[in-house]
This record gives structure tokens, C-alpha cells and sequence, in this order.
């Protein structure tokens, strides 16, 4: 999808009134014009936990080890808890998750006017028409498109600089490209959908309607899309983050639904490495997958596994450590961490703790009996929890661990801190490993000291992009400094004092862009370019735009 290019050359003007353009050979067929040339755990009480000697729900059963007695299936389950009242979904909205669940945690086992033209009022009359006729032409444009695989895909060209609206900002950063983004039917439902951009080298990877497809950070253009493995439906998912090799995985719709089909694809390329058809005896709809330079690690449905990069071999595959156990996981890039609770095992409650890429670095705290929920940082180890063992608790809390395995700090996540959204597609940890930063309550964000555990300071709608040299990139409805107009602002902020820093406002015309919030966001440092994706607030389509800011 390049940016349009320059005419092929000036038309001819219309025939003079009275004469016939000139006529062209019997059976000889108008030859067509040139071409123009081309320029991202259950709990106790949440579905998915059961009570010791139940597995809960439609889980993975984790084989017992051998010589141990098989539990006998459950009784009854529990049912789903009805819908709550409709409220504005938050940045990356959660499918299928009840209350008390923790996010993402799977069941368990216009430009100037143009120059007058020949012919037209007041003007004389041009030369005769030439060539085929302008449907004719058309009609091959578009054979041509598609046969060169485009069909119905086209760039919404965007000259920004050129628009002469009155309200338009002096700061405006220049929109680079706009691209349709046909909505998904999973879009904006779980934690692990469609809201993850993947950056290669040259493009831009996002998942939506049109399936997982690369473009070109520059121009738009599209590189290739991932195919569908035969058997498979639509995408349903993509891992958060390519490994740093450039390996990425995403998740099919299996059938009915299931988003358990796997493919491992290379992200320079988009080709696939290797599927998988996990399909099991629960339905998945929230599937999770981390990718590093060695595994490809997942919770899906009845598989909770690793796989090599290469071939798809499994590596390993999770045992419960007696037959009478509650087990939760949390998986990401560098390590996997396992909480459980049996009867009929030493030590009875246990959190193990693994290094994904190197199997000889793990660890144990014996004694811990808390859930685990999800995985928010590598450095330092950052884990969101339940509050206590064996409790109901929607509020949770967060323990951070040393590279050594031991447990450092815990914060129960309560009054002020219990707004904090804590998803790991809008959480970020400095590089110093002291300063989280996350969604928090309606449509803002907020920082966190890991040391103290209090809040550094919070900001109203707004949404983290990243963490760069220059601190924070956010997007927000609501800068500290200056008239705020109709379009967001793209600002960066100090970690720790929240101090803004405006780099740009993020203009569109229409001014129809979302809320920052609601959009997906990914942010390019070395190019200063804002990436960001979502339906616009006066119904229209959903689209990709790229915004080059300045260089400060």
C-alpha cells in the first residue's frame, strides 16, 4: 500500500463539440494506459479453580505421578456467573473472564483546487480524446489488483500537511498512511487477542479481520499475510511480543470457537514454521503463548506445554504434583510459574518457579499457598496474585522475586492501588526495575514504585504506548499544559515526578479518533513514529494509522 504515486501523464482533453474522437482499427482493442509508477488463573471462587480433589471445569488434568490413585471426576461444576451491566470496555477488554478472575488467565487442567482543464466553462475546447475508455480502463485496474492478490484492499492516502482546516494545531504530527483494519469477531474481548503489534525491521505486524498481516512502517504497503492452516478458522490471537529472533505465535480458531489452533511463524516473512491442532476437551477462548529464543510455551485448552522453535518438538508438559491439587500458572517470555495446593504432597502448598530458556535455573518458596494470576515483568520477576491462600479475592496482590527465586516485596492491591489495571499489554517496567507503570481506573494510568508500593502520581485519559529514552510515550485526551483541542496528544512523561512533555497533537481532520484507551498502541523509537489502531468515535471503520513525530 505505497503512498499514491504521480500521475502516469496529463489526459487528453474531450473531443472539440461536433467531433467524433478518432476512430481506431477494425478489432484492434485500445491498449491501456501506462501504470503510474509507485513510490503488536483462576482463583478460589473464579471459574477455573475447584476445590482440592476437583479439577476444575473443563481443565487440563495433569497426569498424577506414577503410583498414585486417579481423582474421581467431579460431581457438578460450577456455573458461569451472569453478565454484568455494559460500562466503556477498558484498553484491552477481557473475554470470557468472571469476577475475581485474573486478566488473561486461561481455564485451568482534501488538497488545492485543481487547474481548469480543456473544455471546461469558459475554457477552450482541448484536443481529442485518445485511448480506452475511461470504464474500460478501470475495469483493468481493478483485474489487475486483483490478480496481484490486493482484491478488495486499498490505502487510504493521507496528506495531512496540506490541509488548510482552521483548526488545525501548529503542533500537528503528520499522519504517514491510514489503512483499513476490518474489525475481528475477537477483537477487544481478551487480554490475549488482537491488541499485540510485532515490529521487524521494515514493518509493522497486527492481527485483525483481514487475519495477521505485515506493512511496511514507511509507505503502508503490505508485506504478506499469515496463512490459515488448513482445518482452521479465523485468528483469534497473537503472543504479546516476536521473540528476539523474530519468531512470533498465533492462534486460530479451531472449530466451534476454540481458539486452539497454533502456528509459529517467522516475522521477517511471515511464513509458518509449524502448526499445531491443540484442540482438546475444553473449549478455549482466552488462550496464552509466549515466545523466547529456545521454547514456545502455552496454555491452551488441555495443553500446558512447551514446544522447540524449530519443528514443534515438546520439550515439556506440566504434572501435578499429587492427584488431590489446586494449580494455577502464569507464563511469559523468561519464566513459568506454577502455585499449588495438595493434600497429599510435601510441602502442601508450593510456588515453583522456572527459567523458560535455561531449565537448570528454577526455584521453590515452600509454603506459599497464594494463586497465581498473571505475569507482568521478567526484571524484575513481577507476579500478580490472590491476596492470601485459600481466599476469595478480586483485588489480588503483586510480589516481586530476586533473580534468585526469593520473594522480595508483596502490596495487596487495595484502596488507591486497587484501580490499577495491571494487564500485561499496558504495563511496563523501567529499565532500573523500579517504576511499573499500568492502566488505571476509567481509561487512565498511573505509576508504581516496586519498592514502597505507593502510587507515584496518575493521569486521566490516557494510555502508555511505551518506555523510550525519552521516558513514557503515552497518548492522552488531557494534557497538563496548553488548550486542549479535538484530537489526542502524543506527550512523554518523567517515570517517577509524571512531568509532561508534549511532542506533538495527533491530527486528524475528521477529528474521529477513539479514545486513547480504546486504541491499540505501538510505538517505533528509532523512527519516532506512533502506530495506532481502532474504530473512530463517529462510526467509522476501523483502521491503522502511522504518525511521524518530531525529533526532539
Amino acid at each position: 500500500m505505497p503512498p499514491a504515486g504521480p500521475p502516469a501523464g496529463p489526459s487528453a482533453g474531450p473531443p472539440a463539440p461536433g467531433q467524433a474522437p478518432p476512430p481506431t482499427a477494425p478489432g484492434q482493442v485500445p491498449p491501456p494506459p501506462a501504470p503510474p509508477q509507485g513510490q503488536p488463573g483462576p482463583y478460589m471462587g473464579a471459574p477455573g479453580y475447584q476445590p482440592q480433589g476437583q479439577p476444575a471445569p473443563g481443565a487440563p488434568h495433569f497426569p498424577p505421578h506414577a503410583g498414585q490413585p486417579q481423582a474421581a471426576p467431579p460431581q457438578q461444576g460450577y456455573a458461569p456467573p451472569p453478565p454484568g451491566g455494559q460500562q466503556p470496555p477498558p484498553p484491552y477488554a477481557q473475554q470470557g473472564q468472571a469476577p475475581g478472575q485474573f486478566p488473561g488467565q486461561p481455564p485451568f487442567p482534501g488538497g488545492p483546487t485543481a487547474a481548469p482543464f480543456p473544455g471546461g466553462p469558459g475554457q477552450p475546447p482541448g484536443p481529442p480524446r485518445s485511448g480506452a475508455p475511461v470504464p474500460l480502463i478501470l475495469a483493468i485496474v481493478m483485474v489487475v489488483l486483483i490478480g496481484a492478490g490486493v482484491g478488495g484492499y486499498f490505502l487510504f492516502t493521507s496528506d495531512d500537511s496540506a490541509d488548510t482546516a482552521s483548526d488545525r494545531p501548529a503542533n500537528a504530527i503528520p499522519r504517514l498512511w491510514e489503512a483499513k483494519s476490518p474489525v475481528s469477531e475477537r477483537e477487544g474481548q481478551d487480554e490475549n487477542g488482537l491488541r499485540s503489534m510485532w515490529f521487524n525491521n521494515d514493518d509493522v505486524v497486527f492481527g485483525d479481520g483481514g487475519g495477521v498481516r505485515a506493512f511496511n512502517r514507511k509507505t503502508g504497503k503490505k508485506q504478506w499475510t499469515v496463512k490459515t492452516p488448513k482445518g482452521a478458522g479465523e485468528v483469534c490471537a497473537m503472543s504479546k511480543e516476536p521473540s528476539e529472533d523474530g519468531v512470533g505465535a498465533v492462534v486460530f480458531d479451531a472449530g466451534g470457537d476454540d481458539c486452539s489452533f497454533l502456528s509459529v511463524v517467522d516475522t521477517d516473512t511471515g511464513r509458518t514454521l509449524w502448526s499445531k491442532n491443540l484442540k482438546g476437551g475444553s473449549t478455549e477462548d482466552s488462550p496464552q503463548m509466549v515466545v523466547n529464543s529456545k521454547v514456545v510455551a502455552v496454555a491452551i485448552g488441555d495443553t500446558y506445554a512447551g514446544f522447540t522453535i524449530t519443528g514443534g518438538a515438546k520439550v515439556w508438559e506440566l504434572t501435578a504434583r499429587g492427584h488431590d491439587c489446586t494449580t494455577t500458572v502464569g507464563l511469559s517470555p523468561q519464566y513459568r510459574a506454577v502455585g499449588s495446593d495438595c493434600s497429599d504432597a510435601k510441602p502442601k502448598k508450593q510456588l515453583a518457579l522456572q527459567d523458560l530458556e535455561y531449565s537448570g535455573i528454577h526455584s521453590t518458596v515452600s509454603g506459599e499457598g497464594r494463586a497465581v494470576g498473571q505475569i507482568l515483568s521478567d526484571r524484575p520477576l513481577t507476579i500478580r496474585m490472590s491476596a492470601a491462600a485459600n481466599t476469595i479475592d478480586a483485588e489480588g496482590s503483586l510480589s516481586t522475586f530476586t533473580e534468585d527465586g526469593d520473594l522480595d516485596e508483596t502490596f495487596k492491591l487495595e484502596g488507591e492501588l486497587k484501580d490499577l489495571s495491571l494487564k500485561p499489554r499496558d504495563t511496563f517496567v523501567d529499565e532500573d526495575e523500579q517504576v511499573l507503570v499500568s492502566g488505571y481506573g476509567s481509561g487512565g494510568m498511573a505509576a508504581l514504585d516496586l519498592k514502597t508500593g505507593k502510587l507515584l502520581w496518575k493521569k486521566s485519559a490516557s494510555a502508555p504506548a511505551a518506555l523510550d529514552t525519552e521516558g513514557l510515550i503515552a497518548l492522552t485526551d488531557a494534557p497538563a499544559t496548553g488548550a486542549h483541542g479535538q484530537d489526542p496528544v502524543l506527550v512523554s512523561l518523567g517515570l517517577r515526578d509524571g512531568k509532561e512533555k508534549v511532542l506533538g497533537t495527533v491530527y486528524d481532520p475528521k477529528h474521529a479518533l477513539g479514545s486513547p484507551d480504546l486504541m491499540s498502541l505501538a510505538w517505533d523509537g528509532h523512527t519516532n513514529t506512533l502506530f495506532l489502531q481502532g474504530e473512530g468515535i463517529n462510526g467509522d471503520k476501523s483502521s491503522i494509522q502511522a504518525f511521524k513525530a518530531p525529533v526532539s
